[in-house]
């Protein structure tokens, strides 16, 4: 498990306020893919006429890696919830999938 500390603080739907997440990307398993891609289209965007990178790899979806990351984050956060993904700052998101294809996709 991995600790990403939260550029913003982060309020929860419960009310309580956080500063750091926990990655647990060792509790993951192919059911998680499944709310990774609910996450991916909370927040993807597909046009058309686009190259998607996804398309060649899934590893190679930015969405796809921050929803990953945040699947992640619900499995080692108590209290943290998919639709809490929609308040991460957009430095903290993309950090996030940098870090899931750093220490989890392609380690």
């Amino acid at each position: 498990m991995s600790t990403y500390k939260l550029s913003a603080p982060l309020t929860l739907l419960n009310g309580k306020e956080i500063t750091e997440l926990n990655l647990d990307y060792d509790q993951l398993t192919l059911s998680d893919l499944r709310t990774a891609n609910k996450i991916v289209s909370m927040i993807g965007d597909s046009t058309v006429g686009n190259i998607d990178n996804g398309t060649l790899s899934p590893r190679l979806d930015p969405n796809l890696r921050t929803a990953i990351a945040f699947v992640a984050a619900i499995k080692g956060t108590p209290g943290l919830r998919i639709d809490d993904v929609l308040k991460v700052s957009m430095v903290d998101a993309l950090c996030l999938g940098e870090d899931c294809m750093s220490n989890y996709l392609f380690k």
